[in-house]
């Protein structure tokens, strides 16, 4: 299959990630999955197309996490389907409000990812986001209704997968592939919605031109 982009680093593709990722060479998994919640965007200022394909069930988490287990992945979401996960694994716990006074910040004040792996002590990351706070700066707007803050995925993938290409099934706009760029890593993201490739694309150039 012909990649959407490539570069030195990173490789996208533009597909369903069930046709895709089998044809794909990666040493881990690092993924935010639809979760099957059927996400409503309820913000009135957020762009009216926000919403995440294929969240009418959990079926496309359940199937990423059989295909590639037990290569190692982080799996976002996994509370929502916990019945799917193989072994006890690990969980990852995101304190997305640091202190007790931004709890009233609008949203969930964490979010859960699941590792697969031995049934060890889980790992916490405290990275402030939401409201008027985001964590990869001051006036960087969401692109997908979902988006993962690029300094959170730097160091989950610094910390626990340090070695070996990432992949991303379900990128969303790259927040995975961005972050691992920026480690020096070679990452390879699939992304079914193209205006999502197209941003994903548009953030990996800015990284270069940052440099």
């Amino acid at each position: 299959m012909t990649p959407y982009y490539e570069d030195d680093a990173v490789t996208i593709y533009h597909g369903d990630a069930r046709e895709i990722l089998p044809t794909l060479t990666f040493d881990a998994v690092v993924t935010d999955p639809p979760y099957g919640i059927g996400y409503q965007q309820t913000m009135k200022s957020a762009p009216k197309w926000e919403s995440v394909n294929g969240d009418e069930s959990d079926a496309l988490a359940r199937w990423v996490i059989e295909a590639v287990h037990p290569t190692p992945m982080l799996v976002f979401g996994a509370n929502h389907f916990p019945s799917a996960l193989p072994e006890p694994g690990r969980w990852v716990c995101w304190d997305k409000r640091v202190v007790e006074a931004a709890d009233r910040m609008l949203g969930s004040p964490f979010e859960l990812a699941w590792m697969n792996g031995p049934d060890k002590a889980g790992f916490m990351y405290r990275i402030q986001h939401g409201g008027v706070v985001n964590a990869d700066g001051h006036g960087i707007k969401r692109i997908h209704p979902t988006q993962k803050p690029v300094v959170l995925m730097k160091r989950l993938i610094a910390d626990r997968f340090p070695t070996g290409v990432i992949a991303d099934p379900f990128m969303g706009v790259g927040s995975t592939l961005v972050a691992a760029k920026d480690l020096g890593r070679r990452a390879v993201g699939i992304e079914i919605e193209e205006r999502y490739c197209e941003a994903a694309v548009a953030r990996l150039a800015q990284e270069v031109l940052a440099l």
